[in-house]
């Protein structure tokens, strides 16, 4: 497995603002709604990409540049933007929700990837979950106290809840599985601190004022707005369900 070094995080960063750029003008000039249903039309998109990751990490695809950070990135805007244009004019020309076609055509090449699935370790999968559920009851017990001062949509939330699962994952595979962080500043703050715990409060402590900042300067384009926030998510769903699947395959 490939550890993340300070350059080559840099670089991860510098593709990701990149293609956000390019993804903001592609739907502006198509004029395509950013809410939730896209999110909803990319999501199985993302879990096959999570499949390749992880299959390259059990030997079932070759170690290339296009089957790992940051080319698989590269290779999935590729695919997927051709798809936006498919889906963009079916739309308008047949009526069939856009956020419908992207669904569709992502969960079609998920079902040949269910067949080399192996159950290894589903304790430690659950183990994840487990520590998931709890952190999700803390933030809507916590969403709710702060509903009167302060509103988050449904996007902020899954935003948040997206890392919790990447902090979840994170932790369990290096507490109870011997697993090991990959990323510079964390690999640092949880030596620091003597335990993959700090994740929770790392995390929290990032993606909060990153969110606030979000909501409250990119307000006025919604569909900036709406983007940001899901390439949030996607950035703590992609590692978080990542981890889980590597650990169910004992990876």
């Amino acid at each position: 497995m490939t550890e993340f070094t300070l350059e080559s995080t840099i670089v991860l960063g510098l593709v990701l603002v990149a293609l956000a750029f390019i993804l903001y003008k592609f739907l502006t000039r198509l004029k395509i709604t950013v809410d939730k249903k896209l999110f909803y039309g990319i999501f199985p998109w993302l879990i096959l990409s999570v499949f390749v990751r992880v299959y390259e990490d059990a030997g079932i695809y070759p170690d290339t540049i296009f089957t790992k950070t940051p080319g698989i990135i590269v290779v999935f805007a590729a695919i997927v933007i051709p798809v936006f244009f498919f889906a963009n004019w079916l739309e308008k020309k047949k009526g069939f929700p856009l956020w419908k076609t992207m669904a569709i055509t992502g969960t079609i090449p998920i079902i040949p990837h269910l067949l080399f699935i192996q159950a290894v370790n589903p304790k430690g999968a659950g183990l994840i979950f487990v520590f998931f559920a709890i952190c999700v009851g803390i933030f809507g017990v916590i969403k709710k106290l702060i509903s009167k001062h302060y509103k988050l949509d449904m996007l902020m939330s899954w935003a948040i809840t997206a890392h919790l699962l990447d902090a979840s994952a994170t932790f369990v595979s290096l507490t109870f599985y011997g697993y090991y962080e990959q990323h510079v500043l964390p690999t640092f703050l949880i030596n620091l601190a003597g335990g993959a715990w700090v994740m929770y409060p790392l995390k929290m402590v990032v993606i909060l004022p990153v969110i606030y900042i979000i909501d409250k300067y990119a307000k006025e384009d919604k569909r900036l707005r709406n983007l940001l926030l899901i390439a949030v998510a996607v950035l703590g769903l992609a590692p978080g369900l990542r981890d889980m699947f590597r650990l169910f395959m004992g990876v």
